[in-house]
């Protein structure tokens, strides 16, 4: 029943979750409630006259900490921080849960074992689709796609940020109730599928892109007048220069000299001027060459 109401307490297609601008949703309001009950209960626990009410205290309490549980998974989805007060709540549920041998997990509120992204077949699509309680099952998938598409893509920018967005405009348009919780499920596994073909992108390419190497060619690639203009082949052996490049220039004091971090980004906008990229020379396209740059150089540094 908890986990139930907790499903309906987040779902945006219950009513008053859509609420008008400057109101707080059903959620919203929920939890500033819960949170008054229980501060009230800690103060009252201890008066005999409390007894008929403890069963109905202590549900809404399970409430309120399944519901800090799915808050504190979304905050870290969005990258936002987790609230202090949240922090404090699930540090004694955890706590409370080791010693029970129990641990909270929301896949298994969702009514999910906790898949991998090979597992993502037609049969889960259905089990996800039928699950009991389906929009926690939604955020549980959510909470998957934000952490394997973070491994899968955890050096290469461009792809990070492709990620985010689509995961990012997907929930919008199933908040907004665009998308219906099947159609949303069914979207999401398709994402992941992208996600689990990302390690393999590389291949196409003769010889083919190594992941840092395939980081490069991204941010190469997002300029679309170099993608017309130079084609594919270049840009991919651009990106294999960039990449000797760093693993010759990053030392491993890069963070702390100015001059040798200099000296990297000249060499890397040195090789671009020698290939006349981009077409079009927008600023940009060179910006986000030396961000994905700075992305991988501290790593390459500390194997020196």
């Amino acid at each position: 029943m908890a986990v139930g109401l907790t499903n309906y307490l987040r779902s945006p297609g219950t009513p008053g979750n859509q609420a008008g601008e400057g109101d707080d949703d059903l959620g919203t309001r929920f939890r500033a409630l819960a949170n008054q009950l229980a501060r009230a209960w800690a103060l009252a626990a201890g008066s005999e006259t409390l007894g008929d009410l403890r069963t109905t205290a202590k549900f809404y309490e399970e409430v309120r900490v399944w519901m800090a549980k799915f808050d504190a998974q979304e905050r870290q989805s969005s990258g936002r921080p987790v609230p202090d007060e949240i922090q404090r709540l699930l540090s004694r549920l955890v706590a409370t849960s080791t010693a029970a041998g129990d641990i909270v997990d929301i896949y298994d509120a969702a009514g999910l074992a906790k898949p991998s992204l090979s597992d993502l077949g037609p049969e889960f699509v259905i089990r996800a689709q039928n699950a009991q309680n389906p929009h926690l099952a939604i955020e549980a998938l959510r909470d998957l796609l934000t952490e394997e598409s973070g491994h899968a893509a955890r050096h290469n920018l461009v792809r990070q940020r492709a990620f985010s967005q689509k995961l990012k405009q997907l929930m919008n348009r199933y908040t907004n109730q665009q998308l219906t919780s099947a159609e949303v499920i069914a979207e999401l596994i398709e994402l992941a599928k992208e996600v689990a073909a990302e390690g393999n992108r590389g291949a196409r390419y003769k010889p083919p892109l190594t992941s840092d190497e395939l980081a490069f060619y991204d941010s190469l690639a997002s300029n679309e007048s170099a993608l017309t203009v130079q084609g594919e082949d270049v840009l991919a052996q651009i990106a294999r220069e960039l990449w000797v490049i760093v693993r010759r220039d990053a030392k491993t004091d890069w963070t702390a000299r100015d001059d040798v971090r200099a000296k990297l980004r000249s060499s890397v906008k040195r090789l671009l001027v020698k290939y006349k990229y981009p077409p079009d020379q927008q600023p940009e396209a060179i910006r986000l060459v030396l961000e994905q740059m700075e992305s991988l150089a501290p790593r390459m540094a500390e194997r020196k």
